[in-house]
C-alpha cells in the first residue's frame, strides 16, 4: 500500500493523507508557509496562536477548551517555526481514533470542523476585529516565549549564531520577531496578517491516521473557495557556496557554562531528496555516539560537555553546538576542525557504518508515533516531492563511502560565536 496520498484542492494548497490503523490516534494539521519578513514575522506568529485558542462559536478559552474535551480529550498545539527563508505557521489537532468512537462518531471530522472554524470564523467582533484583550494576553505570552528563548542558553547563543552567520539574509530574523516588534501590534496588523496568510501562503493539511478523508477534502475546498487566492510560493533560501570572511563574536554575560557555536557554509543546494550525502555526512561527523565529534572532542579531549552537528538543508549550513569552558573554545575549533579534516581525508571507517544504521533507524522511527509521523510529511512543505520514510531511509542507504568524503568537502568555516562568563569589570 501507497505511504500515503496527495490531493490538491487549489493553488498552492494540499492534502497529505498517511492512513493507517497503527495508531490510537489521529492527527490533523494545517501548515502555512508565508515569507521571512521583519514587518509581518510577529504578526504571524501571534495571529496563530490567538486562533488556536479560541473561535467565533467558542470565543473563551474555556469554552474552547470544554469543545476539545467533548471531542474525546483533543489537544490542540500552535507551532512557529523557520524553513529556509520561510516561516511556517501549523496548528495541529490530536485526537482519538475515529474506531474507538462510543456511538460511531466521526471525531476526525469533527475535530476538522473545529480547525477549520479556528481558520474561517476567528473569535472577532461584528466589524471582523481580533479582540484587544486577546490580544494583550498573546502579546504577553509571546513575549515570554522570547525570554525563555533568552533564559535557555543553547537556544540563545544558537540564535545570535545565526543573526552572526546570516547577516543580511531573512533567515537571520527570530521565527517570533522581537518584543518591540511584538508590542507594536495592533488589531489592524493582525486582521492584514490573518488576510493576507489565506489569500497567498503555501497551505499543506497533513492527515495521519484513519478518517473520513473524502469530508475533510471537500470541507477544506468549500472553505477556500470562500478566498480570493493569490497564491505566492515559497521563497528560495539565499544560498551562499563560500563565506565572504570569517566571523568571530564573543559575549560575555552572566552564565555558568559557556557555550560555543560553529556555522559551515555547504557548497551545495537542496534537492528533492534533501541531500541524504550531506545528511549522512553530519551525522559521522557531529551525530550520534559513533561520530567524530563526539568521541574525540567531548569523550577524549573532554574540550566539551556536549558537541553535537546539524545539518540544515533548506540554508546549505551545517551547525555545530558546544558546551565548553571558555580556556576550552580555542583548542575546540581548532579540534573540530581537524575531525573535519579527517572526514575529508576518509578516515570514517568505524563511523561510516554505524551511521547509515543509525540514520535509518532514526527516520524509520517516525513511523511509530502518530505527531513524529504528521511532523515528518508537514515538514516537507517547501519540497517540491515529498518523500515518505521508507523511501527517505532507502535514499540513505544508497549513499557511498565516497560520497560522504566528497560531502565533508564542501565544507568551510563561517562564523564562530562564544557565549562566556561575564568577569568582573565586563
Amino acid at each position: 500500500m501507497k505511504e500515503f496520498t496527495q490531493i490538491n484542492i487549489g493553488a498552492g494548497i494540499d492534502i497529505v493523507y498517511a492512513k493507517t490503523d497503527k495508531f490510537k490516534t489521529n492527527e490533523i494539521a494545517v501548515s502555512l508557509l508565508t515569507p521571512l519578513c521583519e514587518d509581518t514575522v510577529s504578526a504571524n506568529a501571534l495571529l496563530f496562536n490567538l486562533i488556536s485558542r479560541t473561535t467565533k462559536a467558542y470565543p473563551t478559552v474555556n469554552e474552547f477548551n470544554r469543545r476539545l474535551a467533548a471531542l474525546y480529550g483533543a489537544k490542540v498545539n500552535c507551532s512557529v517555526g523557520k524553513l529556509g527563508e520561510n516561516q511556517s505557521l501549523t496548528i495541529m489537532m490530536s485526537s482519538l481514533a475515529d474506531r474507538f468512537a462510543i456511538d460511531g462518531e466521526s471525531i476526525g471530522a469533527d475535530c476538522f470542523d473545529l480547525i477549520a472554524d479556528m481558520l474561517f470564523a476567528p473569535n472577532t467582533d461584528e466589524n471582523g476585529h481580533f479582540f484587544e484583550s486577546d490580544i494583550k494576553r498573546e502579546k504577553k505570552l509571546l513575549c515570554e516565549k522570547l525570554d525563555a528563548e533568552y533564559s535557555e542558553k543553547r537556544i540563545y547563543s544558537l540564535r545570535k549564531l545565526e543573526a552572526l552567520m546570516f547577516e543580511g539574509e531573512p533567515y537571520a530574523i527570530n521565527k517570533y520577531g522581537t518584543k518591540d516588534s511584538i508590542n507594536a501590534l495592533d488589531g489592524k496588523a493582525l486582521t492584514s496578517a490573518y488576510n493576507t496568510l489565506l489569500k497567498s501562503a503555501k497551505i499543506q493539511i497533513t492527515v495521519v491516521g484513519n478518517v473520513d478523508i473524502d469530508y475533510i477534502t471537500a470541507r477544506a475546498a468549500a472553505c477556500f473557495a470562500t478566498v480570493s487566492r493569490e497564491y505566492q510560493p515559497p521563497v528560495k533560501a539565499v544560498f551562499k557556496p563560500f563565506p565572504e570572511m570569517i566571523k568571530d563574536e564573543r559575549e560575555a554575560i552572566d552564565v555558568e557554562q559557556g557555550k560555543l557555536v560553529i556555522g559551515y557554509r555547504v557548497n551545495c543546494e537542496d534537492n528533492f531528496a534533501g541531500r541524504p550525502d550531506v545528511r549522512l555526512f553530519c551525522d559521522v561527523f557531529g551525530g550520534g555516539p559513533y561520530s567524530k565529534l563526539f568521541t574525540n572532542v567531548r569523550e577524549k579531549m573532554s574540550l566539551c560537555y556536549y558537541c553535537s552537528a546539524r545539518y540544515d538543508r533548506r540554508k546549505s549550513c551545517v551547525i555545530i553546538q558546544c558546551g565548553c569552558e571558555e580556556e576550552n573554545m580555542n583548542k575546540a575549533v581548532d579540534e573540530i576542525n581537524h575531525q573535519l579534516e579527517s572526514v575529508q581525508n576518509g578516515d570514517i571507517e568505524e563511523e561510516f557504518t554505524a551511521a547509515k544504521m543509525g540514520v535509518s533507524d532514526l527516520i524509520m522511527s517516525v513511523r511509530d508515533d502518530s505527531v513524529s509521523l504528521c511532523m515528518w510529511y508537514s515538514s516537507q512543505i517547501t519540497d517540491a516531492e515529498i518523500l515518505s520514510p521508507e523511501a527517505s531511509a532507502e535514499c540513505n542507504n544508497s549513499v557511498t563511502f565516497d560520497e560522504i568524503v566528497s560531502s565533508a568537502k564542501l565544507l568551510k568555516l563561517d562564523s564562530v560565536f562564544r557565549l562566556v562568563p561575564s568577569k568582573e569589570g565586563e
